[in-house]
């Protein structure tokens, strides 16, 4: 996405000016005519700053959009009218790509444009769900009602994330310290030792045979072996770029030992968050399909989405067209039918992705605590491994110095 700056004239006939993202110009202009405007010119934002040059440096984070919706709902639920919350968010953010958005996304408010369309503006910052929501909130006049459940579901998505990547640093850490151990090992220490021995002509048992054998390989191939790294991912990604490769990809993903199982309550506890904050918005079931269909990276799961979506659209009810797909589990069918009778869908399915969320923490607390004294048991073999490699052939140097 890229920025342009452009400038226009309002249904008043306003002369207004601000910023879009847009792939390119000629979508820029479609985009600010669908939002009443007649625009005058349009050219590409030039940004010369250390930021321009570090995308990542000028990214906007999850958890500043968080802080940002809590922000405005306050303010919004305090009466607050959405122009001076807008700017006092824009005082108040640091980040300096975000104030930029807030200022523009403020400048189009004043013009006549409504919050949603806005924020559509940037949508490498206000993903489609986002806009949805805002957009729910305002055909329903309760714009602040809309930003405090988008703030609840966005700090529910942090928290969860949070919690499996807290889960998950204790092992990453134990693991990366035991390879960068053993890599040391084998490609400095080991060799230095060897020769030793060998100057003495001493005979090497096979343990120490072998861990040299490893260290030959690391020494005089680490590059094919990087190549080798490289080329596997750079496979993946390939297979990625078509559907049928990305299926398969997801799908060993999925059936992966332990972490497959995982992946799929993850998921669910999204698909169900997203779907229930829709409905519960008042967005209607076909579009609220559409839109998470629309957020899930997993080809599988997507599918499902989009054919449960043209089952509902033939007027299949939604737990029907759940339960046909081997994807869903059974309680999601069981638990959307009972929001469907009672007319409570969308807390239904907030029901089902509290569920998922609750079982998808106790097996990543059940997999770190079992991960623990495994780490330990490994840690031991390796150690106990390179010391059986490196002390052995001392016997034999004894022998032959006698």
């Amino acid at each position: 996405m890229q920025q342009f700056t452009y400038r226009a004239k309002d249904k008043a006939g306003n002369t207004v000016s601000g910023v879009v993202e847009s792939v390119n110009a000629q979508q820029a202009v479609k985009t600010l005519q669908e939002h009443g405007l007649l625009v005058i010119s349009v050219a590409e934002k030039r940004d010369f700053s250390l930021k321009a040059l570090s995308p990542r440096l000028a990214s906007v984070s999850e958890q500043e959009v968080a802080t940002f919706t809590r922000l405005l709902s306050t303010m919004l639920r305090a009466g607050l009218p959405l122009v001076d919350a807008l700017y006092n968010l824009s005082v108040q953010t640091r980040n300096v790509t975000f104030k930029e958005a807030i200022k523009a996304m403020l400048a189009n408010i004043q013009s006549g444009g409504s919050l949603s369309a806005s924020m559509a503006m940037h949508p490498k910052i206000f993903d489609n769900l986002y806009v949805n929501l805002v957009k729910a909130g305002e055909a329903s006049g309760k714009v602040d009602e809309a930003m405090e459940k988008l703030a609840d579901m966005l700090d529910s998505q942090l928290e969860f994330k949070g919690k499996i990547k807290g889960a998950m640093i204790y092992p990453a850490i134990v693991v990366v310290a035991m390879v960068a151990v053993a890599v040391f090992m084998i490609t400095s220490i080991i060799p230095k030792i060897t020769d030793v021995y060998k100057q003495f002509g001493a005979e090497l048992p096979l343990p120490t045979m072998i861990l040299l054998g490893i260290s030959d390989i690391f020494r005089n191939y680490f590059i094919l072996v990087i190549l080798a790294v490289g080329a596997f991912y750079g496979l993946v990604k390939l297979l990625k770029r078509n559907v049928a490769g990305e299926m398969l990809v997801n799908d060993a993903v999925l059936h992966f030992p332990v972490l497959g199982a995982l992946q799929i309550e993850v998921t669910l506890t999204v698909i169900n968050r997203t779907l229930g904050t829709l409905v519960n918005a008042g967005v209607a079931i076909l579009e609220a399909l559409k839109i998470t269909a629309g957020t899930m990276s997993n080809n599988k799961f997507k599918l499902g989405i989009v054919e449960a979506s043209s089952a509902v659209e033939k007027g299949l009810p939604l737990s029907d067209a759940i339960k046909r797909n081997p994807n869903f589990p059974l309680i999601m069918a069981q638990l959307t039918a009972i929001g469907e009778e009672t007319g409570t869908l969308g807390d239904s399915l907030i029901r089902v992705s509290d569920f998922y969320q609750a079982s998808s923490e106790r097996k990543v607390k059940a997999l770190t605590t079992a991960l623990e004294p495994l780490m330990i048991i490994l840690m031991g073999v390796m150690v106990g491994g390179l010391a059986v490699a490196v002390l052995l052939p001392m016997f034999n140097l004894v022998n032959v110095i006698k």
